[in-house]
């Protein structure tokens, strides 16, 4: 049996919502809650839309000629999942609207305001404004609006966050962001705001692929945003890509972190002092029986996964030779014990 998608947010979620919602009832004046018809809601032209439909297409449908068709015909398809959710259960956080004329015009809620339209429904519970939010406000009342949505991307959330950090410097003069600031601006917890900043300054490797949609979780794109490592943070992202869970990942990250300490460690200048003329495990100055030694170790499937170890090894280097078949050997001996 298909599982439902539900539209609700969480506990939590809504603690913090309801902090955002403050910070902006206190910037951005008064407001009241009523319950309007929806015959004299508007979209507003101003605002940047996501949605290929607009109120025609849902109350009249698509024309066949337009040119968007196959667009607005999937997304009318989502609505109509959301739509399902209002019957059963209502519009849970009002629309936010301000009044302009006789109308009223649309500054969050878009997607609720167009599934009532599908449900049936006559009337919709909105948040009006006396004025227009701006600026940051705008940003602010938005960002309530995307957070309780599941079908925002990570790329479109980062996109809200960086707006509304721009917005707020532009309100408040150039400062400095950090989690603190953050927090106290959106409501979020202050983990939330850190893993946000952290992928906001990610490396362009990861934030590439947020926006291309192959990473998702904020969690996760923290993760490999801290990764220094390029060579550490490509084996990530691909494990990322395929499925890897945030665990996984974790184990991933130290265990690329390991062995390049270990591949560090053999390939560090040599000491001064007596020159090694020959390996110590039975008796031989031929290089060339080391490297066969510890080349038909690695073929095995339980060793390949340390050929990085060795990739840089100076085989007519006798220290670097040595070093390396210790270091097999420890190898041996842990993967043997296991």
């Amino acid at each position: 049996m298909t599982k439902k998608k539900r539209f609700g947010i969480s506990e939590a979620l809504t603690r913090g919502l309801s902090e955002t919602i403050n910070v902006v009832e206190n910037n951005a004046g008064t407001y009241r809650n009523v319950v309007l018809p929806l015959s004299r809601i508007e979209l507003d032209p101003d605002n940047p839309r996501k949605l290929a439909v607009d109120l025609s297409d849902v109350r009249q449908g698509i024309r066949p000629d337009d040119p968007l068709y196959d667009r607005k015909q999937e997304e009318i398809e989502r609505l109509k999942e959301l739509a399902h959710t209002i019957k059963s259960s209502g519009v849970i956080n009002p629309i936010v609207v301000y009044k302009l004329g006789e109308f009223y015009r649309i500054v969050a809620g878009e997607r609720r305001c167009l599934a009532s339209i599908l449900a049936g429904k006559q009337e919709i519970e909105a948040r009006v404004f006396n004025d227009k939010p701006k600026g940051f406000e705008l940003k602010l009342v938005q960002w309530i609006e995307n957070t309780a949505r599941e079908d925002l991307t990570l790329d479109e959330r980062l996109g809200n966050v960086r707006d509304i950090l721009s917005e707020y410097q532009n309100q408040h003069g150039k400062t400095d962001v950090n989690a603190t600031l953050l927090r106290n601006i959106m409501g979020l917890s202050l983990s939330q705001s850190t893993y946000y900043l952290t992928v906001l300054n990610a490396p362009a490797d990861v934030q590439l692929e947020i926006q291309r949609g192959n990473i998702r979780n904020l969690d996760k794109a923290a993760l490999l945003a801290n990764v220094s490592s390029h060579e550490t943070r490509k084996h990530a992202i691909d494990a990322c890509i395929s499925g890897s869970s945030l665990k996984e990942l974790r184990s991933l990250i130290n265990q690329q972190k390991t062995n390049k300490k270990s591949k560090l460690e053999l390939i560090a200048p040599a000491k001064r002092g007596r020159q090694t003329v020959k390996i110590n495990m039975g008796s031989t100055n031929n290089v060339d029986v080391v490297k066969a030694l510890i080349e038909g170790i690695l073929i095995q499937h339980d060793y390949s996964k340390y050929t990085d170890v060795f990739s840089q090894i100076d085989w007519m280097d006798l220290r670097q030779t040595t070093k390396a078949f210790r270091k097999l050997i420890e190898i041996m001996e842990r993967e043997i014990a296991a």
